[in-house]
């Protein structure tokens, strides 16, 4: 396994089933040397699976004392997983941004693109009349905000619509309508310089057996020798590596030379793959 970094896991201040110890600790017997904890950010309406805005200090201070229990064994950085539709005056609290869209701004209580296939399905019939290159069209428009968004570095799970397209083709990626689409919120990512996260957490949550981005879009990203990091978005200590070795292989197919690794202060290294 070449990635030595992950950046993207979830603990029990948010929808994550262990704690930032032990997500941590679980990364470092897994191999990895520089890891951090991404706090879902708070929303402006309730949701039960991200963090709330009186956790986000306890957070904080949780990770600052990791990082110094940790020093010498493993490098520690305290990262967020920004929602577009969240606030944003608490990112600069943060080592690294990774910038999302999970929601579409349809209605007062925004649909979840990604929370279960009922709500996928409901929100094409009920929001877009079931036009779902519609509904593609919306949620890649919403990713402007994410290249838009200085202090985001990285751009999480970029097709994150598709999470269920394997077992119930709610979207046609084959769609002239939302290949344009995608690609526009591509190149507007790109051209901000923001990474893309090559992200397992679908593949450990059993509904896709690849990652996001998908290898249309890596094939893109490549050709336009965009910058790409692992990622494995996990929940629970089992998946802090899941499926690393197999999607450095995909990359390495698509054309990849090469990932990046975070090193602090917004730079980033790369590793050759």
């Amino acid at each position: 396994m070449i990635t030595k970094q992950n950046l993207h896991m979830h603990s029990t201040f948010d929808d994550g089933a262990d704690s930032c110890l032990d997500m941590l600790l679980a990364c470092r017997q897994a191999g990895i040397v520089s890891a951090g904890v991404s706090l879902h950010s708070p929303m402006r309406f309730e949701t039960d699976w991200t963090a709330k805005r009186d956790g986000v200090d306890a957070f904080l201070r949780q990770m600052e004392a990791l990082k110094s229990d940790l020093s010498g064994t493993l490098q520690v950085f305290t990262g967020i997983e920004w929602d577009v539709l969240s606030p944003k005056e608490i990112l600069d609290s943060f080592d690294y941004v990774i910038g999302s869209v999970h929601f579409l701004p349809v209605s007062d209580v925004p649909p979840s693109v990604d929370n279960v296939p009922e709500e996928t399905e409901n929100l094409i019939g009920m929001y877009f009349g079931g036009d779902a290159d519609a509904a593609a069209e919306r949620y890649f428009a919403e990713l402007f905000h994410v290249a838009e968004e200085k202090r985001v570095q990285i751009c999480g799970h970029f097709d994150l619509l598709t999470k269920f397209n394997e077992r119930f083709s709610f979207f046609n990626p084959e769609s002239e309508r939302y290949i344009k689409a995608g690609q526009r919120a591509l190149t507007a990512i790109l051209d901000a310089g923001k990474v893309i996260e090559v992200n397992t957490g679908a593949i450990s949550r059993g509904w896709r057996t690849n990652p996001y981005p998908d290898r249309r879009w890596l094939l893109e990203i490549a050709r336009r020798h965009g910058r790409v990091m692992l990622s494995s978005d996990a929940h629970a200590c089992a998946n802090v590596v899941t499926a690393f070795e197999e999607t450095e292989a995909l990359l390495r197919s698509c054309g990849f030379k090469e990932i990046v690794q975070y090193m602090g202060n917004g730079e980033f290294e790369r590793v050759p793959l």
